[in-house]
Formats: structure tokens, C-alpha cells, sequence
């Protein structure tokens, strides 16, 4: 399936829930790589579909078409609603920005989308360093349990969580040093490829970080890479004033 083809799907969508659900569709908006027009044959149709409020019934679907060949993932949520979520900055804003400023409307005719970049702009713009910084010392505490997660996994000989452990934790990394150097990510693919250029966290991170990214590593080499991720990060977040640390219950509390 070509791009133009997803976007006839997406044409084809949209009709139908205007059809079924009239004003209650606000807008329908392609994002992701067809929204950029980076989308290849195995590329997924990614469709927010932005209604009136939660009395509008439009499930979240993500189905395959056999007879078309592709995955269409679509992602209801109220007008206001999403507004909202596009003026947080939290533990996911490097993977979720994109989507609030790359959408390709189908549907549109109040200029819902523009207004949905605008606020999410705004966001980015007024927001403090510490913002930044209580969502990336977030998701590093997130990265120890899951080292913590690996390095058992793997002593224990449990291979299959010790991967799961590791893969997550190599996404936890990136969004930390997204929200550390203000970098939104395209995707996932994207966001590790990023991050295993930068030398954000210094070089030894990036080499650590490569090293955990490596398919054809041992489990105990990601795992030992991971540990040297994980303590460039720690350094990092001390350097910087990332909070991850809790020096008693009431500081916790």
C-alpha cells in the first residue's frame, strides 16, 4: 500500500464516521510517517479522531486489513481532552510531541489541528527547566527498576524477561535524554537511533547505549551495557538537578 492509498483509506474512514456520528466529529487527522510523508510499504495508518466530547461513541481500534495489507490504528479522544494532553509536558513528550504538531487533516473544518500546535507550542515555550526535568527523573527511576528487572532476569537465567527488560529500558533512556535536550522523536525507531548518536550523557553512554541496542549481543554483554547506561544517566541527573532520588519517606511523601 502506497501513501496515496493510505490516504484514500483515511478519506474512506473519515466519510464513514462523519456518516455515523454527523457534528460529533470535530476533525480526523492523519499523523505519524504518512502525516510526514516518510510512510513505506509496511507503514501503519495512524488516525486521531477528535470529537465533540465523551458522548461520542468512536472506539479505539487497531485492526489489520488483510484484503489492503496494512494496519490501521485509530485513536478517538474528545476536543478538549486533547488540548489538554497537547499542554502537558510529561514522561512521554518526546514520543508524544509529534503528533500534536504533525497532523495531515482529513477532516478539519473548524482548524481544530492548528489549534492543537498552537497549544502544544505554547507549551514547550513556557515551560521551565524543572518541567522538563521531573519528567525525565520519571522515567529514570522507571529505567533503574528495569535494570534492576534485567540484571535479575538474566542471573536467573530467564532470557525472555531479561530482553523485555532491556528493550524497555532502552526506550526509558531515550525519553530521559529527549526531556533532558528538549528533543522531540519521530518514533520509537527514531528516538533509539537518536539517542544512540548523542552524546548528551557523555561518550560513554552512546557506546553503552549502541552496545545494548546490538541484536547480536549476549544477553549478559545488554545487560552490563545497560548497568553503564544506567550509571551515565545517574551522573547525568546529579549534574543537572534531575530528581530521581528520595532521601527519606518524607521528601518521598
Amino acid at each position: 500500500m502506497d501513501h496515496d492509498e493510505r490516504l484514500r483509506l483515511a478519506a474512506d474512514l473519515t466519510e464513514r464516521l462523519l456518516d455515523r456520528h454527523g457534528a460529533g466529529i470535530v476533525a480526523v487527522g492523519v499523523h505519524g510517517p504518512v502525516a510526514r510523508g516518510g510512510d513505506g510499504e509496511e507503514s501503519d495508518l495512524d488516525l486521531a479522531v477528535v470529537t465533540a466530547g465523551p458522548e461520542v461513541q468512536v472506539p479505539d481500534r487497531s485492526l489489520y486489513l488483510p484484503r489492503l495489507g496494512t494496519v490501521v490504528d485509530l485513536g478517538a479522544i474528545a476536543a478538549d481532552d486533547y488540548l489538554e494532553e497537547a499542554s502537558h509536558i510529561g514522561p512521554a513528550w518526546p514520543l508524544a510531541a509529534d503528533q500534536y504538531v504533525n497532523q495531515l487533516a482529513v477532516h478539519d473544518p473548524g482548524g481544530y489541528f492548528h489549534k492543537l500546535k498552537h497549544v502544544h507550542e505554547a507549551a514547550v515555550e513556557e515551560a521551565g527547566p524543572e518541567v522538563f526535568a521531573a519528567a525525565a527523573g520519571f522515567d529514570l527511576v522507571r529505567l533503574l527498576s528495569w535494570e534492576a528487572t534485567a540484571r535479575a532476569a538474566e542471573l536467573a537465567g530467564d532470557l525472555l524477561t531479561t530482553g523485555v527488560a532491556v528493550k524497555e529500558a532502552a526506550v526509558l533512556a531515550a525519553l530521559v535524554v529527549g526531556l533532558h535536550t528538549r528533543t522531540a522523536y519521530r518514533g520509537t525507531g527514531h528516538a533509539l537511533n537518536a539517542t544512540a548518536a548523542t552524546e548528551a550523557a557523555g561518550p560513554a553512554f552512546a557506546e553503552a547505549y549502541r552496545r545494548l541496542l546490538d541484536p547480536t549481543a549476549d544477553p549478559a554483554v545488554q545487560v552490563l551495557a545497560l548497568g553503564r547506561v544506567r550509571d551515565a544517566l545517574v551522573a547525568l541527573a546529579d549534574r543537572e538537578a534531575i530528581p530521581y532520588l528520595a532521601p527519606d519517606l518524607d521528601a518521598f511523601l
